[in-house]
């Protein structure tokens, strides 16, 4: 029994020892593109064991074939050898020779599409063009692109009566003939609303479609944005009724809309190294009435303050473009020498312009009770004001490209009933430019000036401090300013802030900084201004960055330094 046990195993370990090994094919002569495709096409070939490479070479000859015509060379030379001291190494050595160039193209346009001005760009800038190099991926993407021009602009009907590609490769030529015939051009038809809130009013507005007119996707798609953006509704879907088009090629429009809940609560936490951890609460009323009237409320509460803010909203004309808000609110401020309650009420006019600009005109209301230093008193303001704003930014959650500005002009006057007189106009503009793939640069300018006799007579919501997060880094929140002679900060009647980073990403989430940022609040430009510098680290979260700064303030004594931690756009 034992005899019989050793022999199995014996004939085990033998046949173990005599297992067939798998070839490893070794490219050369290619490079570039030729090489890469080559090489995914010899990838898909199966497991080569070494005696079964006589019969797979005509594969492997088959397989480069393939890879190199799909680019255009139709007159390789392949060898296939296999190494004399390692029968698993063999080399597949290629010469590509040269490739087949278009020698014709001739793309012939037939039906309503030769009268559209957007199949004769596309035919300036086809894809593919005599002379080029005959790139079969090229080519059907470019056959595509009429395809995907025709269903954009509505003609339904469209394809090819015609489309083939001669190939003559011992003239290094091909010979392309695309007959592409659109059919009629298809048109708006009736808009179907189905919605279960009543939306006319809410809806003429945003619709730039008239029935009869020539069919564009691109502006169902600009009628779904805008229906998504209004923040009425948790379903929009604009969908064109092909099917059901009439003699005269009219498509009928679905727009299927479902309003949000009559109420939603958000809650939100965060923290920063100006306010600490923060909480806050959002409850909107996205509907009200048929008008699109809706009501927002939030409150955040942190160590130093506490802000209750009430906005009712009223379209006017375009729900997203023209629009009025009355603004109320209570804010509670305890930090460092400032002590405040502040009331507000305001009416804001609201108007987004061609340009992208936001402008505010508004009319606020203040009453402020606060103690600045050893200063303690009261006022009552009624300023009319204006506003400017706009943000672009390209790369979404991680934008490479963008900018924001932000400008005020607020005045106030003691015959219409206000404490003090004043005129106080502040700016700030930020940038944002990738330079190369993982190389960017952030830059930001902020300016804030006050006309008043004394500074003391503005209460402290109105007078300029800077410092922190999101001014001049190393120093605490808004420590950079006049002080008294007990060493209380004061404010100031202007404030200058500049910044400049650059950041460098290291792995796909993680990015390191470096900046150097300035500024000064004063009341005559005497003081010294304020240097930090210093290095962070950058986060790429769902929500955005999360930036973590270690900053040095330079123009110190002794060169303190302050971690900074912030969430949130950069923009």
């Amino acid at each position: 029994m034992s005899k019989r046990i050793c022999s199995v195993v014996a004939l085990m370990l033998f046949s173990l020892s005599v297992q067939a090994e798998d070839i490893s094919l070794q490219l050369s002569g290619l490079d570039g593109e030729l090489e890469d495709n080559t090489q995914i096409y010899l990838d898909q070939l199966p497991a080569i064991e070494v005696e079964q490479l006589p019969r797979f070479r005509k594969q492997i000859i088959s397989a480069v074939t393939d890879s190199l015509q799909a680019l255009g060379y139709y007159n390789p030379q392949i060898e296939v050898t296999q190494d004399e001291d390692d029968s698993t190494e063999v080399r597949v050595q290629v010469t590509p020779g040269e490739p087949v160039r278009i020698r014709t193209l001739d793309l012939t346009l037939s039906g309503d599409a030769t009268a559209d001005p957007a199949f004769t760009e596309l035919q300036t800038n086809f894809g593919i063009r005599e002379g080029e190099v005959l790139h079969h991926d090229d080519y059907e993407k470019a056959k595509a692109s009429l395809l995907s021009l025709a269903l954009r602009r509505g003609y339904f009907d469209a394809g090819y009566d015609k489309s083939q590609v001669r190939v003559h490769p011992w003239e290094k030529a091909a010979d392309v003939e695309l007959n592409f015939s659109s059919g009629p051009r298809y048109r708006f038809g009736e808009l179907r609303v189905d919605s279960d809130r009543p939306v006319d009013r809410l809806l003429n507005p945003l619709v730039d479609i008239k029935p009869g007119d020539p069919y564009q996707a691109g502006k169902l798609a600009e009628l779904s944005r805008s229906l998504s953006s209004t923040r009425y509704f948790k379903q929009v879907e604009v969908l064109p009724q092909v099917a059901e088009a009439d003699d005269q090629q009219r498509v009928p429009l679905s727009v299927v809309l479902r309003a949000r809940a009559d109420n939603e609560v958000e809650l939100g936490v965060g923290v920063s190294t100006d306010e600490g951890p923060r909480v806050s609460v959002n409850w909107d009323k996205p509907w009200i009435n048929s008008l699109g009237h809706s009501l927002t409320t939030s409150l955040k509460v942190s160590a130093p303050s506490q802000d209750v803010t009430l906005v009712y909203k009223i379209p006017r004309g375009h729900p997203l473009e023209e629009y009025y808000t009355i603004q109320g609110g209570y804010q509670r401020l305890d930090q460092d020498d400032t002590e405040s309650d502040r009331l507000v009420a305001g009416v804001h006019r609201w108007k987004v312009q061609d340009n992208g600009w936001t402008r505010d005109v508004f009319l606020r209301s203040e009453y402020e009770s606060y103690t600045q230093g050893e200063q303690e008193d009261d006022s009552f303001l009624l300023i009319p004001g204006l506003s400017y704003s706009r943000t672009r930014v390209r790369g979404g959650l991680d934008p490479h490209w963008g900018d924001a500005q932000n400008v005020s002009l607020e005045l106030s006057e003691p015959w219409w009933g206000s404490t003090t007189r004043f005129v106080r106009l502040w700016g700030r503009s930020k940038w944002l430019r990738t330079l190369a793939e993982d190389h960017r640069l952030l830059a930001r300018a902020e300016q804030g000036a006050v006309w008043v006799d004394d500074v003391e007579d503005l209460p402290p919501s109105l007078r300029f401090f800077t410092g922190g997060d999101t001014t001049v880094r190393g120093y605490s929140y808004q420590s950079i300013t006049p002080l008294d002679e007990n060493g209380d900060r004061l404010g100031a009647k202007f404030a200058t802030a500049l910044s400049l980073e650059y950041d460098y990403r290291f792995a796909p989430k993680w990015r390191v900084a470096t900046f150097v940022d300035g500024g000064t609040a004063t009341n005559d430009y005497q003081d010294d201004w304020k240097l930090g510098t210093g290095l962070g680290l950058r986060w790429l979260t769902p929500v955005g960055p999360v930036r973590l700064d270690l900053a040095f303030a330079v123009s110190e004594e002794d060169t303190p330094w302050r971690l900074h931690f912030t969430l949130g756009p950069e923009l």
